[in-house]
């Protein structure tokens, strides 16, 4: 088999050489080099484009390898529509995305996604890198800006997930939006004020936040997986609640909302989420429905909120 293999091998050379002769296009492999990026504007900030680049194991000749291009705004225009167009001696090509930074909204996420699109002409399942990424997601979104709030009582039913705790009740830092007063966030929620951490349990080198939505006081969620800068040794421990999880499931906020899944904003300037209305993670023991006993609430009565 071996005399075949080089057989076959020699009878493919020209009078250009083995190498030169030879197509290394079905060889190549391709990769994004990023799976996802994040960015966190501030108003004065004046970025108006980002680029993505995307990384081939051979630089060689002109390649135009299929790409499927998504984005969820108007805001982002992509330089790419269906492909991506490598130059001959460049082993990167970058895909540019415009950002109509003046038009975007405090608090919106804007994304675009990107992934390789097996044609079996100009891509096929072999030129996937093996230890690359296949797809890239970038995510968008200008932050807004915080005043300090005072403190707020919280009572916690979701460290209850992993551990037979009891649901404590202790004081937070609490901060409102400057430009939506319907969107709160807690500081350091399970830093040194949890009455169950030792030092050395938690973060100290960083403020960890969650933020709550309140714009519907029906259809509270927090918006997005949030780290806690806790961890008992079995993984940094992580949480949202089960409303913004099937939204970013490609759920309808309405639907969701219907479904009973969203918390609760009351007139005594309550937030309570219903029983299995959070969900948390901890790397080593996994991920599980919160607020088993129906026991969470940020009561915000007492916080300097200025609400409209």
């Amino acid at each position: 088999m071996a005399m075949v293999a080089v057989a076959g091998l020699f009878a493919s050379c020209s009078e250009d050489g083995c190498w030169d002769a030879y197509d290394t296009t079905s060889e190549k492999t391709y990769s994004f080099e990023q799976a996802e990026s994040n960015y966190s504007l501030t108003p004065s900030d004046t970025i108006r484009q980002i680029a993505v680049k995307v990384f081939r194991s051979n630089a060689k000749g002109n390649d135009t390898i299929p790409v499927a291009v998504t984005v969820n705004s108007d805001l982002l225009a992509c330089n790419v529509i269906d492909a991506v167009v490598f130059e001959n001696g460049k082993d990167f090509a970058e895909i540019l995305i415009d950002v109509d930074y003046d038009n975007l909204v405090i608090g919106n996420k804007y994304t675009a996604s990107f992934a390789f699109v097996v044609d079996s002409v100009n891509f096929f399942e072999h030129n996937y890198s093996i230890s690359g990424n296949k797809t890239a997601k970038v995510n968008l979104q200008l932050q807004y800006t915080w005043r300090a709030a005072g403190k707020a009582l919280y009572t916690e039913d979701i460290i209850t997930t992993f551990f037979n705790a009891p649901n404590t009740t202790y004081s937070v830092e609490v901060e409102q939006a400057n430009e939506n007063p319907a969107i709160i966030r807690t500081k350091n929620l399970y830093g040194a004020g949890y009455p169950f951490n030792e030092p050395g349990d938690y973060d100290t080198k960083k403020d960890y936040y969650v933020v709550f939505n309140c714009n519907d006081p029906e259809g509270v969620y927090i918006d997005g997986w949030y780290d806690t800068g806790l961890n008992w040794g079995y993984g940094l421990f992580s949480f949202t609640s089960y409303g913004y999880y099937m939204m970013a499931a490609g759920y309808d906020f309405e639907a969701v909302k219907a479904a009973g899944y969203m918390g609760t904003l009351d007139e005594d300037l309550c937030i309570t989420f219903p029983v299995k209305g959070l969900v948390a993670t901890m790397p080593d023991l996994g991920t599980g429905y919160a607020n088993l006993n129906g026991a969470f609430k940020l009561d915000l009565s007492s916080a300097d909120l200025v609400m409209e």
